[in-house]
């Protein structure tokens, strides 16, 4: 009966394309490739593209639990509105898609694909990302975004226009919740936009006990606290070699901020010469914080002894203050780096990069994620999501049911967000990339790489009026160390 099925359809499409048909058993060429993604419901539609010889295509998409929709123009384009209905009726089961194309007046149909619709929601607002050229020396726009993820509106937070000079840098949500909000200004009028409930301020952490303005920060779970790690981060270039860019810390510490009144704790455990620490995160009940700790080494000329492991120390949600330190990766020993932990807001797992060394992995090809089992220690590649490029930035879902990163896989240069799904078993499913209204319209033509990525719980508000006269007035909360 199997058999019999693509000529049927066929068929049942012949009649709307006109023409005859050629069937072939190859799956289509499809741009970009989401041919067995697990998606979720009510995501944005996964519209795709043929090869550019193709002047026409036609799909059908059929649920397994019922339903359908067609789409045919320029490209596979499916109505808002359709898709989500389709995808919320087929939760658990599958989209089968038949496609046909033509070129130089004639079409073909290739062999049927599915996508798979998981049962576990996605019911972030969406994603907040920075988008940045690719250059290394100069910018002149550089910008942080929200994309509502059920749809493709795109709206700026702020954008350097209003802040000439200024580097617009990493940005951090409590838990992805919005209503805790920051990111960071570097340049002459640097300092860290710090949001609550509506209400901003600019704030230094550059006092003389400590080196700078925090750069990559988390929130504590209760909102009270603030980790960071400040770091004067410089860039330098390589010669005579397939990698271009190298990104490192001159220095390297991390404090802790009382929000209640804008004082550091600053441990001498994790400010000194000695060594390097960074990324700092909270685990979901607050009790732990994990880090990254490399010994010094003197850069540029020492950037490739620079190696992370992944420490961890006890934290005390009443005072602030950071207990026992301990190792839990000793990646340094075996030639590597982590960096950037990610522990799930579930507390099961936990997220890392692993380079062959430095802080910065998106400039490190080798870069991959890797997923360890907070209930038994165990560690992995997450083999199922790398690709031959650098894996970055990843973040999790506020229902630790989906998680997002950083690849250059498409073409090895731009920057784009992939999303993935993982089950109870640690299991995940391949990767997609963020949907686009006309993708290769969008990818092929951008100038801009997506950077940071984050998800939001709810669109973020924030009144961008005021700002560039907040910025350069200089006014600033200067934070204070504790005794």
């Amino acid at each position: 009966m199997r058999r019999w099925l693509p000529a049927l359809a066929g068929l049942l499409l012949l009649a709307a394309c006109k023409g005859k048909t050629t069937y072939v058993e190859t799956l289509p060429e499809i741009y970009p490739d989401y041919i067995g993604v697990t998606i979720p419901v009510d995501i944005a539609p996964m519209n795709f593209n043929l090869p550019e010889e193709y002047d026409k295509v036609y799909v059908k998409v059929t649920g397994s639990r019922g339903g359908e929709l067609t789409a045919r123009g320029g490209w596979a384009d499916f109505p808002k509105k359709k898709w989500r209905r389709l995808t919320e009726q087929n939760a658990g089961g599958t989209l089968l898609f038949t496609v046909l194309g033509r070129r130089n007046g004639q079409w073909t149909q290739w062999r049927d694909f599915i996508m798979y619709v998981s049962e576990v929601p996605l019911s972030d607002y969406g994603i907040t990302y920075r988008k940045i050229a690719p250059g290394y020396t100069t910018y002149s726009r550089i910008g942080l975004y929200q994309r509502d993820l059920h749809s493709f509106r795109e709206e700026p937070i702020i954008e350097s226009t209003l802040t000439p000079g200024q580097c617009v840098g990493c940005h951090t949500p409590n838990a992805a919740r919005p209503s805790q909000f920051l990111f960071h200004l570097r340049g002459q009028h640097g300092a860290t936009l710090i949001q609550q409930d509506g209400m901003r301020e600019w704030v230094t952490t550059k006092t003389d006990s400590t080196i700078g303005n925090m750069a990559y920060c988390y929130w504590h779970p209760g909102g009270r606290w603030l980790a960071g790690s400040i770091n004067p981060v410089r860039q330098s270039f390589w010669t005579g070699d397939e990698r271009v860019i190298e990104v490192f810390d001159l220095a390297s510490d991390i404090v802790i901020m009382d929000m209640k009144d804008h004082s550091l704790i600053v441990d001498p455990r994790l400010n000194t010469k000695e060594y390097f620490e960074t990324s700092p995160v909270f685990t979901p009940d607050g009790l732990t914080l994990y880090f990254g700790r490399s010994e010094a080494h003197t850069v540029p000329a020492e950037t490739e002894l620079i190696r992370y492991d992944l420490m961890r120390a006890s934290f005390n949600p009443e005072t602030g203050r950071i207990g026992t330190i301990e190792t839990v990766l000793p990646a340094s020993g075996e030639g590597h780096s982590v960096t950037f932990p990610r522990p799930s807001y579930d507390g099961r797992w936990l997220m890392y990069n692993l380079a062959d060394f430095s802080v910065f992995p998106i400039d490190h090809k080798e870069a991959d994620l890797w997923l360890m089992d907070l209930e038994t220690g165990e560690t992995r590649p997450l083999e199922e999501v790398n690709s031959p490029f650098s894996e970055s930035f990843h973040s999790w879902s506020s229902n630790s049911g989906w998680f997002l990163f950083c690849s250059r896989r498409d073409d090895g240069l731009y920057v784009q967000v992939y999303f993935s799904s993982i089950d109870p078993q640690g299991h995940c499913t391949k990767p997609f990339v963020l949907p686009q209204k006309n993708p290769r319209k969008y990818y092929h033509n951008t100038l801009y790489s997506f950077n940071v990525p984050d998800f939001t719980r709810e669109k973020v508000q924030f009144d961008t009026r005021g700002v560039y006269r907040e910025v350069f007035s200089d006014e600033r909360v200067q934070a204070s160390v504790k005794p």
